[in-house]
């Protein structure tokens, strides 16, 4: 029964591991601002109060996401000190350590983990019809796929806010 299973969900992996492998074939084509900012929203939510976290405004690159994004950043910057202190100090600008690049790379795999597992159980929600044994007439693959390869997600949200080198 579990030998079963896992077969029927061979190509929810097959998926995921393809997504990865494009990402990671992405990672050396982006080049923008976008890496400073997000090295500059984890030196604001990591150094200052909360209440300066929409105020501070050393850099041009202020944090004006709402506020869970800005408690995503200081959950982030609790884990950045271990791998470079000096990406957290608001002063830094323009800062892009090798350590703080593999930092925020490694952020981006651990989320996409995440946001895979949570594509899988949502996928894991949907009925399966019992005649339906043709891959591409299944809802759960159907959903996988526009969750996992969507195309605003690939670019905008993984690669481009960070994967990008300082």
């Amino acid at each position: 029964m579990a030998a079963s299973r896992v077969e029927d969900w061979k190509w929810f992996l097959v998926l995921a591991a393809g997504v990865s492998l494009l990402k990671c074939l992405l990672i050396p084509t982006y080049h923008s601002t976008d890496f400073e900012v997000h090295r500059n929203w984890l030196a604001i939510t990591h150094s200052l109060p909360i209440s300066q976290w929409y105020y501070e405004d050393t850099s041009e690159w202020t944090l004006d996401y709402p506020p869970l994004f800005a408690w995503f950043e200081y959950l982030l910057s609790q884990i950045g000190r271990y791998f470079d202190k000096e990406m957290l100090a608001v002063q830094n600008l323009n800062y892009g350590s090798t350590a703080t690049i593999i930092f925020q790379r490694l952020t981006v795999i651990f989320t996409d983990i995440l946001f895979m597992y949570a594509a899988r159980e949502c996928c894991r929600c949907i009925p399966e019809k019992k005649d339906g044994k043709e891959l591409f007439k299944r809802p759960a693959f159907v959903l996988a796929v526009l969750l996992l390869w969507n195309f605003g997600l690939l670019i905008v949200d993984r690669i481009l806010l960070f994967y990008n080198q300082g």
